[in-house]
């Protein structure tokens, strides 16, 4: 079987881990820890079925930051990356230059999301302060976006109008940040383990463009491009306050076996 191409595949690893780690090629003992207790976790505290994209950003190379642990095929369909432009990869993410550089994720929201249940996040290394989109898409009356401290701002969100945002004041962008939309009428923002804004704002309708990561898909074309090293993202439906907690939990416990947490 294809899986056991893993030396450290042994040992009852979650078979959905172990079909990653054989897509990626990855046989690092460290990551292939780090993945298995991941996907176990998931599982266990109910967030691995509120997800449709898991991108851990593991192996340090293009080709392995682009599979979707969710369903590690190498398609459009199964919501795999598309890197453009002069991105940095290394064992400690994927890191777009804020010039050129986003990755098409093939996710439309129209197609496969839930307009009053949905959520994105990016895990953030790097500290930037400056007007830029870590994952989004946008068209008039119809937007999702994570804009981490642009202009010592934070702003967060999931299918609403052009001004419907919800905000914090941020002075430090090495964070976990979550879009989180969980009714009709309720967003919130999340920052590692604290929900740090919320509002009642009504949901309008579901993009029909596919979300970018490190960049915004503004109508079809990039903008507002990233400076952000992102070490982690997933798109999925609405997450409750539980795990939206216990999200940052696992993935902040796979940093830090990683020795990349911040």
């Amino acid at each position: 079987m294809s899986f056991l191409v893993n030396p450290y595949s042994y040992g009852g690893c979650d078979a959905d881990a172990l079909a990653f780690l054989a897509a990626t090629g990855i046989t690092d003992a460290t990551i292939t820890s780090a993945i298995c207790t991941l996907v176990t976790t998931m599982k266990t505290d109910g967030t691995w079925a509120k997800c449709n994209a898991i991108y851990p950003m593991v192996g340090g190379t293009a080709t392995t930051h682009k599979f979707n642990l969710k369903n590690p095929l190498d398609t459009n369909a199964a919501f795999r990356l598309s890197f453009v432009g002069g991105w940095t990869h290394s064992s400690n993410g994927a890191l777009p230059n804020g010039t050129n550089t986003y990755a098409d994720t093939f996710f439309n929201p129209s197609l496969n999301a839930s307009l009053n249940s949905h959520h994105i996040s990016y895990y953030s290394r790097s500290n930037v302060n400056l007007t830029q989109s870590e994952i989004g898409v946008f068209v008039t009356n119809s937007n999702s976006q994570i804009n981490a401290r642009f202009t010592n701002v934070t702003y967060y969100r999931i299918n609403t109008s052009s001004g419907g945002w919800v905000t914090f004041a941020d002075t430090d962008s090495r964070a976990f940040y979550i879009a989180n939309r969980t009714a009709s009428n309720v967003v919130n923002g999340w920052r590692n383990l604290t929900k740090v804004a919320t509002g009642i704002i009504a949901s309008t309708s579901l993009t029909n463009l596919n979300y970018y990561i490190g960049a915004l898909n503004n109508t079809g074309v990039a903008s507002n491009y990233s400076t952000k090293q992102c070490a982690f993202s997933t798109i999925g439906t609405g997450l409750t306050d539980a795990e939206a907690a216990a999200l940052y939990n696992s993935i902040q416990a796979m940093q830090t076996t990683l020795s990349r947490n911040v």
